[in-house]
């Protein structure tokens, strides 16, 4: 008996715990709990259209999607879990950013530069460096994501093109980001050692910073933008 009722009190510990964590949040009534956890499930099934599309649903679901949304953090495939920091980046709400932080040390790389644009976007500025290491990726999406995350983060743009086929422009266009990352964070060497690796001087750094800094403060609701496909691995929306 005494087993019995000590297995039961654990029990009751562990609901107590998921209890608290879900009450941050409104909750979704039973039918829409299940959809939105099926939803979730289905993302590493999923490409192109028929994923924005799921992506996009689960952003309009709201503060109800959140806490399925923090579970999908930890799932076993990456692609759930950079995406479900995708959703978490619409939705907007500056609660999760505690549950986010730790995925900046994920063990696959798409999944912590999406956490790094999603803490971003919410307001939590420390990880604006990645981002802007991110501007010099080889993929055009890549790109454009985290240019897209500091814009709205920062209501700055340097004249940074991510379409561009011209790698010296866009050279001098991320050694701008770098200096005023610097003059930030009061971190020289973020923009010198990115100066002396490509060759760069102090005037390449000339330009618009396209609009005065902008620092979110209290929770947000982004107004969601049109997502192009992704290619494989930034964020893993179109691909495993």
């Amino acid at each position: 008996m005494r087993s019995v009722a000590f297995t039961t009190l654990l029990a009751l510990a562990a609901c107590g715990t998921t209890s608290q964590h879900q009450s941050e949040f409104v909750q979704p009534n039973q039918l829409m709990g299940q959809e939105i956890s099926r939803r979730i499930e289905e993302i590493r099934y999923q490409h192109r259209d028929v994923l924005v599309n799921n992506l996009l649903w689960l952003s309009q679901a709201g503060e109800q999607a959140i806490p399925a949304l923090i579970e999908g953090l930890r799932h076993e495939d990456p692609k759930v879990r950079a995406n479900c920091s995708w959703v978490l980046a619409e939705i907007g709400d500056r609660r999760v950013i505690p549950h986010l932080q730790p995925m900046v040390r994920d063990s696959v790389e798409s999944v912590r530069l999406e956490s790094a644009r999603t803490l971003t976007v919410l307001g939590d500025l420390k990880h604006v460096p990645v981002l802007i290491e991110g501007l010099d990726s080889e993929r055009v999406q890549v790109r454009y994501l985290c240019h897209e995350a500091l814009k709205r983060s920062t209501a700055r743009d340097f004249d940074y093109d991510h379409l561009t086929d011209d790698k010296l422009a866009r050279s001098h266009a991320v050694y701008r980001w770098r200096r005023w990352w610097s003059e930030q964070s009061n971190d020289p060497f973020f923009a010198s050692s990115y100066a002396q690796a490509h060759g760069l001087r102090s005037e390449d750094a000339t330009g618009t910073d396209g609009g005065q800094p902008a620092v979110p403060s209290g929770e947000t609701q982004p107004t969601p933008q049109p997502v192009p496909p992704a290619p494989q691995g930034q964020p893993q929306r179109d691909g495993d």
